[in-house]
């Protein structure tokens, strides 16, 4: 029995595990292989024509498919920006939110959250992992000096 739910914990594992590592392709993309020298960067896939905002079918409709795109963050709003690249017709095209821009500044950290809110996750993140070292180390110390302190009968 215990075998069996160890092979099920794992295989739903790898189940929950498998979209992380597509999750920043957008939804129109289809077999796009990453390139290994540059993150969140992708080529040589399709789109999906039926799963495109309509800025984007209007420039797959002039431009054809780009040869890459890529994946970036708007900054201050965490949007999500992806820039299609036309390498032979040295064109980029950029996205937000699926509706087409001239100019936006980008960030390559593809996180969602702001710079502060992950600072502060952060600083959340150590104090309580100190809180529950302390708290774990009184306990232990409890137990380890229960007869001791004559708390144990």
């Amino acid at each position: 029995m215990r075998k069996h739910r160890w092979r099920a914990v794992c295989i739903l594992g790898i189940i929950l595990s498998v979209p992380l590592g597509c999750s920043m392709q957008a939804d129109y993309m289809r077999r796009w292989q990453p390139m290994a020298d540059i993150s969140h960067r992708w080529t040589g896939g399709t789109l999906r024509e039926h799963k495109l905002s309509s800025d984007e079918a209007a420039v797959l409709e002039e431009l054809g498919t780009p040869e890459t795109i890529r994946f970036f963050r708007s900054i201050p709003a965490r949007q999500r920006v992806y820039e299609w690249l036309y390498e032979e017709q040295k064109q980029i095209v950029w996205f937000v939110d699926g509706q087409r821009v001239e100019y936006i500044v980008v960030d390559t950290g593809t996180s969602a959250k702001t710079k502060t809110a992950r600072e502060v996750l952060g600083r959340k993140v150590v104090t309580g992992g100190v809180l529950a070292g302390v708290i774990g180390g009184v306990a232990a110390g409890f137990l380890a000096l229960s007869e001791t302190l004559g708390l144990k009968d």
